[in-house]
């Protein structure tokens, strides 16, 4: 029987009288790639922030790898095993593509990972192990001739891919990607796509996507939610999603037929 990693039960968010999420309830196994979509204002990046901790739900629980988190803020999520990227690239320009990425360790290791960077006292060997976890997390997304270039030198595709290893370098359980697509072309679609993949089958992560690049989606997932008007209206196996009522009317309207 496939592990459960991530249970969302009545998962319920207000924002005053706005009903963003409605007792929305999820469970994803181990190692499956889950698409989370739906049109605009679906609530599907609030149902993300509420998994990851950034938003605190009205009502519900949250269970992660066996342990109740429904009240674990986002730091311990991300101790835990959670790691997360964002709509907007969130890098620092100023630094190298190795001093951001090894923004990623700082929950794997009790000093500053840093230091080895910058040539500070007191560095120890977890500290240039971290160094080397860089190293190699950039070459399995092919960007490892990018690791001292200041990343606002490289391209958005490059510097995409970039948040997406800070994000991956400390092996999560759960990696949670917001939009990954957004910006890219349809070529560096195909190469996140095979990432995407190589992630789950070579490094056993479990991957929850929020996109609207919906050939992604459909292509990569192994099973879909769909929410709209925060309510949960489909799951399942993406040839599935693709031709129910509920999406094609969410999508297209009440006269798509």
């Amino acid at each position: 029987m496939t592990k459960k990693l991530l249970e969302a039960r009545e998962v319920t968010v207000r924002f005053g009288g706005l009903l963003a999420v409605d007792t929305v309830s999820l469970e994803l196994p181990a190692c499956e790639i889950r698409g989370l979509i739906g049109p605009n204002g679906a609530g599907k990046t609030t149902l993300f922030n509420v998994i990851t901790g950034l938003v605190a739900q009205s009502a519900g629980t949250l269970t992660f790898d066996g342990a109740d988190i429904t009240s674990h803020p986002a730091h311990r999520r991300a101790a835990a095993g959670m790691r997360r990227s964002f709509q907007s690239v969130q890098l620092l320009p100023q630094l190298t593509v190795l001093e951001n990425v090894l923004v990623g360790m700082h929950t794997a290791t009790r000093e500053n990972p840093l230091r080895a960077v910058f040539g500070l006292p007191g560095g120890n060997r977890q500290e240039f192990a971290a160094q080397k976890a860089v190293q190699g997390i950039l070459e399995f997304f092919g960007i490892g001739p990018t690791l001292l270039r200041p990343v606002n030198e490289l391209s958005f595709a490059q510097q995409r891919f970039v948040e997406i290893a800070r994000a991956v370098v400390s092996q999560p359980k759960l990696l949670l990607l917001d939009e990954p697509a957004a910006g890219l072309s349809p070529g560096e679609v195909e190469e996140l796509d095979t990432l995407l993949r190589r992630l789950r089958d070579e490094r056993g992560m479990t991957i929850l996507l929020v996109e609207h690049v919906l050939s992604l989606v459909m292509g990569i997932s192994d099973r879909i939610t769909v929410l709209d008007n925060g309510r949960l209206i489909c799951e399942g196996a993406p040839a599935e999603v693709a031709k129910d009522p509920a999406v094609l009317t969410a999508y297209l309207g009440d006269d798509h037929a």
